[in-house]
């Protein structure tokens, strides 16, 4: 069972909600998003969550080895290449005090769960608020991939804390899942489980209302001979 939590900017809403395996305890967070001045030359972003509220929950207190992803179908028709990826963290934490991670690109089984070995990995520290940005360089992915976090920590309470969108009415206003997005749109972003507990399927970030998806940009590459193009300076963007 995990405990989730979320980081507050002016109202707090708490509550416990039984869902696959999540026991979820949130508070809200103002959202305010750039636009996409980083697009460029032959690339394509993949986004799954909506904002159209103006609100986003935070999930927090994460187990020891705890895996959360998004399940990206490519955007390109071939030749698909990972270029940045950048994730909300609602908290950020330090590598020196032994909060880590890593980030994860996996091929998917037909539940939607990460398969086999990693395609890719890289270490993955959310020090910097709100995104953190991971630079692939150019990986090739298939058609249908996963993006899986891993996180890491030496003692409680955990710092990871990730963002997804807000399904249910804000307190500014109404419930953006029926609304802005169909209530039966297709579910990408999960929690994994642990490495002792594995969960497949996984279990969706659910709110009640419905399910959320995390708040995740991934940056792809449409052909192998395109210049490399990234987001370079995204941070910048929302300070």
């Amino acid at each position: 069972m995990i405990s989730i939590a979320k980081v507050c900017a002016f109202l707090t809403l708490s509550f416990l909600l039984g869902t696959n395996a999540l026991a979820l305890e949130k508070k809200l967070l103002r959202f305010e998003e750039a636009n996409d001045e980083w697009n460029a030359g032959s690339t394509c972003i993949v986004r799954y969550f909506n904002v159209c509220n103006g609100w986003v929950w935070c999930w927090s207190d994460f187990d020891y080895n705890g895996k959360l992803g998004v399940v990206v179908d490519a955007c390109c028709d071939d030749n698909h290449a990972l270029l940045e990826t950048a994730v909300f963290v609602c908290d950020t934490a330090f590598h020196s005090y032994g909060f880590n991670g890593s980030i994860a690109v996996h091929n998917v089984d037909g539940n939607d769960c990460p398969s086999g070995a990693p395609i890719e990995i890289r270490p993955f520290v959310p020090d910097v608020f709100p995104y953190t940005v991971t630079s692939w360089g150019g990986v090739q992915v298939p058609d249908r991939f996963a993006l899986v976090i891993t996180t890491y920590y030496f003692w409680e309470p955990s710092p990871f804390s990730f963002a997804t969108d807000h399904p249910a009415a804000g307190p500014t206003g109404p419930a953006a899942c029926g609304n802005c997005y169909p209530a039966n749109r297709t579910t990408r972003s999960f929690y994994y489980g642990n490495s002792s507990n594995p969960l497949c399927p996984g279990s969706p970030f659910n709110d009640g209302t419905c399910n959320a998806e995390l708040i995740w940009h991934i940056l792809l590459s449409c052909t192998t001979s395109v210049e490399q193009s990234t987001w370079g300076n995204i941070k910048n963007l929302y300070h």
